[in-house]
């Protein structure tokens, strides 16, 4: 009885053993198995994430390069349209420039005014440089000119009472170029010359508010007047004489629209007189004209 028990207890050992050594071979190749799929497969799933980050990145740069397109088509678009309603704004302004004098004068008179039983001469000749001997006439001409060219390539329309020395046209005529075509602006360019030579500087000249022919024009002339003179001192570093109001100026007198006179300087001084004849110096006084003129109608 006792070694049947012995017996029945060594199988059942054996029985465990064999059990144990089964499991554990069991989980040695199930972990063999996994141990040699992981490195096959690994790398695959690897690739595939790469492809997933790199295809998700390409999507974000794509998206972020139609977003700058986007912005960038928009910003010209902007630009564009400001630059075509600035074009548009500048067009409808109208701009006469009177280049004062001419080569002859012509002494017939005319009215000072309209209905004016004062008469005055229809247009001198103008004054000359007392050290360069240059006619006034001439360097009004090339100051116009000037102006002109800076007016145009900013967009502006702008009609010249003259082009040119040998014609015939009275300082009423002038103003009568200005009030057909309607202009937002009528600048009247000289040079003065007095008796003393020792005056230097620039001034503009507007009606009184007094004035019987166009007394009504007279803040807005006086704006324009402050505008360009303002713009001129300021470019050409040119003394100060301030502005000069008065009604017996025939050119201003038939005036039915914005209209000031400047004096440039004064050619009867010596020292200005050659000044103003030097390119530098007339490409600043053109400057400093047409900022007024600009500043004037912009404000």
């Amino acid at each position: 009885m006792a070694k049947r028990k012995k017996r029945s207890k060594n199988r059942a050992m054996v029985l465990g053993v064999t059990m144990s050594v089964l499991l554990c071979g069991s989980v040695l190749v199930l972990l063999a198995v996994l141990f040699l799929n992981t490195p096959e497969e690994s790398p695959k799933r690897i690739n595939r994430q790469q492809n997933v980050t790199d295809n998700t990145q390409l999507k974000t740069k794509e998206t972020q390069e139609t977003q700058n397109t986007q912005e960038t088509q928009n910003t010209q678009k902007t630009q564009d349209t400001q630059e075509t309603q600035n074009t548009q704004k500048t067009e409808s302004y109208v701009v006469v420039i009177d280049a004062g004098h001419q080569r002859h004068g012509n002494s017939e008179l005319e009215p000072n005014g309209p209905g004016s039983s004062e008469m005055k001469k229809k247009v001198s000749s103008g004054t000359e440089g007392v050290a360069t001997k240059v006619p006034e006439y001439e360097l009004n001409l090339v100051l116009a000119k000037k102006v002109q060219a800076i007016l145009e390539e900013k967009g502006y329309q702008v009609i010249m009472t003259r082009a040119e020395h040998d014609v015939d046209i009275s300082n009423v005529e002038r103003a009568k170029i200005a009030n057909e075509a309607k202009a937002d602006a009528f600048i009247r360019i000289h040079a003065n010359g007095v008796d003393d030579s020792s005056k230097q500087g620039a001034f503009t000249i507007c009606q009184t508010p007094h004035n019987p022919y166009n007394g009504s024009l007279y803040s807005v002339c006086r704006k324009f007047s402050e505008c360009v003179l303002d713009e001129f001192i300021a470019e050409t570093g040119a003394r100060r004489q301030d502005i000069w109001e008065t009604d017996t100026m025939t050119g201003i007198n038939w005036c039915e629209v914005p209209t000031t006179l400047i004096e440039v300087g004064y050619m009867s001084n010596a020292e200005e007189d050659r000044l103003m004849q030097t390119e530098e110096y007339q490409d600043k006084m053109a400057s400093g004209i047409a900022k007024g003129i600009v500043k004037f109608l912009e404000e």
